[in-house]
């Protein structure tokens, strides 16, 4: 039996330099590409071929689990191809769709993965990762695997358009400096006709916004997140003389240190930390980790040069345990943390605080760089498949939860609890518990 690999593939000549570089033994690759301009297959393709060089387990990552099953597990080409075909049937031995792994009949592993419970990367091993839309995975997940291949002499390729300039676009910039990198960003200009003027003309007719326009087919890091829930504000506080987002949100020592949580089981807990001068509410501090007990923020906590005032819980602490019998807010008074816990508030009354109490805040840049990220990358949750009477995207009235959740949760926890003067007009919870 004789199988030819790539497998009735061609990369285009846009795609060639790539193809190239990985043939080459690049092992980081950064390419900011269109939509439309053949990410995927491209990575699957190079995927395939290297998994009969090297045996070895594979991934091809996306941001959540949903979107590699729909994208690349039951995804196809424009002409109807499946994109597993990139395998061929006759170097599969084995395939589980419930588990999205192929087992290839030289040994190695192939597998969907999402990055949406990133505690479920620790303990492979994998020597070859792609990171599909990388600009929307939760940036700790590369944090995680790259120990791994630095270790085993591994590759990671990164495949994405900009989602503003957060951890996708930083990566590019690094590596566009980084001799040992390939870096490369491709706008419908550059690719010869991938796609159309006309295509374009007609999403943007059919009701596509200009920003998600640019954003998608000219690969502009500066166009506004879709359905962002802050971008606005935060472009306000930057914009601002001096900026309002920067260094000068500095600690003040005589201050007490106010904390606003969210606490995940089995997913990350954020903690923001914000003290208010005279009526400046400065966000001097983030922190966020996944699978760590309770103990583990406590002793961070006490790690810091801060005296502490309130830490603000959301409204179900009072109801968790974490197989110690006892809720969260015991646990956190027996190390020494003062919790305060919070009625519940609706998801509309935490955005409009947020919003509200954003405009009279600092936020330190440097230390608060993750949560910071979190609120400009908490967006509305998209309708799939559904437009309005103009053609226009249509969006859900709650966020899209992702990676970005947790840190935009434990800002409205925090400001929620401060309910600083200028706040009042927020609706009031129902209940609220002191201990």
């Amino acid at each position: 039996m004789e199988v030819t690999l790539p497998n009735h593939w061609t990369p285009r000549d846009y795609q060639i330099p790539l193809w190239t570089a990985l043939e080459s033994g690049v092992k980081r690759a950064a390419c900011v590409w269109h939509r439309r301009a053949g990410k995927d297959l491209t990575a699957l393709n190079w995927t395939a071929t290297e998994a009969f060089r090297r045996v070895g387990l594979y991934w091809h990552l996306l941001p959540t689990y949903s979107q590699g099953r729909k994208i690349v597990w039951e995804g196809m080409d424009r002409e109807g191809r499946p994109f597993l075909d990139a395998f061929p049937d006759e170097l599969i031995s084995r395939k589980r769709d419930d588990e999205m792994t192929l087992w290839l009949v030289n040994g190695s592993r192939f597998q969907v993965v999402g990055t949406d419970h990133i505690d479920r990367l620790v303990g492979a091993n994998p020597i070859g990762v792609t990171f599909s839309e990388y600009s929307l995975h939760d940036p700790a997940a590369w944090e995680l695997i790259r120990p791994m291949l630095a270790e085993n002499g591994g590759t990671a390729l990164f495949i994405y358009t900009y989602r503003g300039r957060n951890h996708g676009y930083k990566l590019l910039k690094q590596a566009e400096k980084n001799p040992n990198w390939f870096a490369q960003v491709l706008t419908v200009d550059d690719t010869d006709g991938a796609v159309s003027q006309e295509a374009i003309d007609e999403d943007r007719a059919s009701g596509m916004p200009e920003e998600l326009i640019q954003q998608e087919y000219y690969c502009s890091p500066d166009a506004p997140l879709v359905g962002s829930y802050y971008g606005e504000v935060l472009t306000w506080m930057a914009d601002q003389t001096p900026p309002r987002i920067g260094t000068e949100a500095t600690w003040v020592p005589n201050i007490p240190v106010e904390t606003g949580w969210d606490l995940g089981i089995g997913d990350s807990t954020a903690i923001w930390f914000g003290q208010q001068v005279g009526h400046q509410l400065r966000l001097i501090d983030y922190m966020e980790r996944s699978g760590e007990d309770i103990s583990f923020y406590a002793k961070a906590l006490r790690e810091k040069p801060y005296v502490y005032g309130n830490a603000y819980l959301p409204h179900d602490a009072a109801h968790r345990e974490l197989g110690t019998g006892k809720t969260i807010m015991e646990q956190l008074q027996s190390l020494g943390v003062r919790p305060l816990l919070q009625g519940k508030f609706s998801q509309s009354d935490q955005i409009a605080g947020v919003r509200l109490m954003l405009r009279q805040a600092w936020i330190h840049e440097e230390n608060c760089e993750r949560g910071l990220q979190s609120l400009r990358e908490f967006v509305k949750q998209p309708i799939e498949g559904e437009r309005g009477p103009s053609g226009e995207l249509l969006y859900r009235d709650q966020p899209l939860h992702n990676w970005a959740s947790h840190g935009a949760s434990a800002l409205a926890t925090l400001i929620l609890g401060l309910r600083p003067q200028g706040a009042s007009d927020f609706k009031q919870p129902d209940t609220s518990y002191v201990l």
